[in-house]
This record gives C-alpha cells, sequence and structure tokens, in this order.
C-alpha cells in the first residue's frame, strides 16, 4: 500500500509541475537530445514502425525522434495525465505552427507532425498495459522513479520485436553527489532514491547487447533554496518509499554545508546521467 501510495503521489507531484516544468528542465532537455542522438546513431538507417515511449513527460524525446521517425507510429505514456496533455498539446503546437530551422540549409520548415500516428495513454512505466512487440521503446529520465527496475527492464524487453531496441536515458549513481557528500557529513540520512551505475545495466540484462554511455550535466543555481525549488518545480522532489522529509533544523545545517563548497556567487548541481541501449540483436 505504501507503494502505490507513492505512486499516486508521484502522478500528482509531476502533474502539478506541468506547466512550469520547461523552464527549469535544462538538463532533461539536453539529455533528450542526447538520447535521440545515440538512437539514431544505433538504428542508423533503420526505420522503427512501432514506438513506445514512457513518461514522455513534457515531450522532450518526443519531439526530438518525431523528427526523426515521422512515419511510425507512436504510444506515448507518462504517470501523470496533466504531463501526458501538457505533451499533446506541445505537438499539437508544433504540427499547426511548424517552426522555421535556420540550420536547415536549404532553409526550409520543420515538418510538421501528423498527430493521426501518436496515441497518447495514461500508464505507469512498471504496469505497461499494451500490446507489442515494439520496433523501439524509449524513456527520458523516467526510470530513476521505478522501484522494481530490474524486473521491468526484463517485462520490457519481452515487448520488443526481434531486432528492436530498448533505448533510455536516466540517473546514475553520482548524481547529486557533493549534495549527498554533505548530507552524509552532517549525519543525516539521503533521502533520495540510490540510482545504479553503468554495471548493473550491463548485469541485468545479460540476455541482450547492451551499450552503455555516461555522461555528465550540470545545471547553476543562484543558491541551495533554488536548487530544491527547480526540483520542486518539474515534480523531482520526492524521498524514497517509506521515508520521511528533513526537519528544518536539518535543512537548514545541509543547505549552509552545501552553499558553503562554493565560491563563484552560485551553485551547482552536478547530475550523472546514463544511457543505455540494449537489443536482441547484435547489429543494433
Amino acid at each position: 500500500m505504501i507503494e502505490v501510495a507513492w505512486k499516486r503521489d508521484l502522478a500528482r507531484r509531476f502533474g502539478a509541475a506541468a506547466q512550469s516544468y520547461e523552464t527549469q528542465s535544462e538538463v532533461q532537455q539536453k539529455s533528450a537530445r542526447a538520447l535521440a542522438g545515440y538512437i539514431a546513431a544505433k538504428i542508423q538507417n533503420k526505420k522503427p514502425l512501432r514506438i513506445l515511449e514512457i513518461g514522455c513527460g513534457t515531450g522532450y524525446l518526443t519531439r526530438e525522434l518525431l523528427k526523426l521517425y515521422p512515419d511510425a507510429q507512436w504510444w506515448v505514456t507518462d504517470i501523470s495525465a496533466d504531463m501526458l496533455e501538457k505533451c499533446k498539446s506541445s505537438l499539437s503546437d508544433k504540427a499547426t505552427n511548424p517552426e522555421y530551422n535556420p540550420n536547415l540549409s536549404s532553409h526550409r520548415f520543420t515538418p510538421a507532425f501528423d498527430l493521426s500516428k501518436v496515441h497518447f495513454h495514461t500508464m505507469d512505466g512498471e504496469a505497461v498495459d499494451l500490446d507489442g512487440p515494439f520496433d523501439l521503446i524509449c524513456s527520458n529520465m523516467a526510470f530513476q522513479w521505478f522501484h522494481d527496475l530490474e524486473g521491468t527492464l526484463g517485462k520490457l524487453s519481452d515487448l520488443l520485436n526481434n531486432d528492436g531496441m530498448l533505448a533510455f536515458s536516466t540517473l546514475s549513481q553520482g548524481t547529486f553527489g557533493l549534495w549527498h557528500k554533505c548530507q552524509n557529513e552532517l549525519g543525516i540520512e539521503r533521502l533520495a532514491p540510490e540510482f545504479p551505475g553503468a554495471v548493473f545495466y550491463h548485469d541485468c540484462l545479460g540476455g541482450l547487447n547492451v551499450d552503455t554511455q555516461q555522461q555528465k550535466f550540470v545545471q547553476c543555481h543562484k543558491d541551495g533554496l533554488d536548487f530544491l525549488r527547480t526540483l520542486r518545480e518539474i515534480g523531482a522532489h520526492s524521498s524514497r518509499v517509506g521515508r520521511s522529509s528533513l526537519s528544518i533544523i536539518e535543512l537548514r545545517a545541509l543547505l549552509k554545508k552545501y552553499e558553503s563548497c562554493f565560491t563563484d556567487g552560485h551553485i551547482e548541481a552536478d547530475y550523472d546521467v546514463v544511457f543505455v541501449l540494449c537489443s536482441k540483436n547484435g547489429e543494433n
């Protein structure tokens, strides 16, 4: 019951953050672009026909991949109905008002999206209720919220076709390293989930061909409170299941120690992101 309530609260928090998400989530946007690049390089000339996206958020990865695979049938999902609606709205804006892209050598407009091929579905990524097989199952910065990550990865890989690919980005063990170091030195229990490193994915996906890439992203904030406020405004201010929040005294001490580590008038939050691409077929 605790896990069910936690998931319900997760959906509520991300729903509440839907409107402010894209003003604060620069790392998530960068990781989506990087993941799309890794996917394109891995798939090369193959064109996936059926794509499932898990945890679409406001549509960062959706928009990047729709430009690459506009003819595919898409199932775009998120645990939050509000996030899903925000994603749908952003894609509708693109479909009706395609943006001019000055980076195109021919100076054409970017292609509009055909939303008749995009199906939106509210769904917990750990409880997929859609039928496969899929050519591509993808996700940007959502798997860190899974409780049974290993079990879910196995279920998702079973939904791939024979030469399909599972590709995702997620937080890795070095994320917010300095923040957690300060917590430890103050004797404050870590509240955030533990994020596994790349080795975990090679081990638990042993039956697949697994390729991992690691990348660091840094987001600057004016102070510690701004860092925490940003997490709240993207819905990412969750403790582990069964953990309560810090006391005011603990929070003040932690913010003071964290801010003392920086001398340039701002603080930095480090995101350690792992990109995982795995397939049943070694050619991918």
